[in-house]
């Protein structure tokens, strides 16, 4: 799939902190955003084994696959440039990560648009 084709809106957002999952998902649809939203890392590495983002949005501590493998995964096993955000209420977790940017919860949502628009070009 060429850009073009590419869906020009969409995020991948991996939480396993239900309420935290659903008001995301909730947000970045108001905001035009296609949106798959998975509570685990493992159904996350699944989503993007067979579709296309704009960004992705990833939780560090998930119980069974963590953010961290699949930062690892789409970088080195997909070898797919896709902007990808780390989130953690351990910030000292971000310190020196790969992630293309990190935000320590809690954040706002005006922090999280801006933080996909600098990665995305698009708000």
């Amino acid at each position: 799939m060429d850009s073009s084709e590419q869906p020009a809106r969409s995020i991948l957002i991996i939480e396993d902190e239900l309420p935290i999952l659903n008001l995301l998902t909730r947000t970045l649809t108001r905001h035009g955003y296609r949106v798959d939203a998975v509570a685990c890392g493992q159904k996350g590495i699944e989503k993007l084994n067979s579709n296309e983002y704009s960004a992705i949005l990833t939780d560090m501590i998930m119980p069974g696959v963590s953010g961290e493998q699949v930062l690892y995964y789409l970088k080195h096993v997909l070898k797919d440039s896709t902007p990808i955000i780390g989130t953690s209420g351990t910030p000292w977790l971000l310190e020196n990560s790969a992630f293309d940017s990190v935000l320590p919860k809690p954040y706002t949502m005006k922090e999280l648009m801006e933080t996909i628009q600098s990665l995305t070009g698009h708000f």
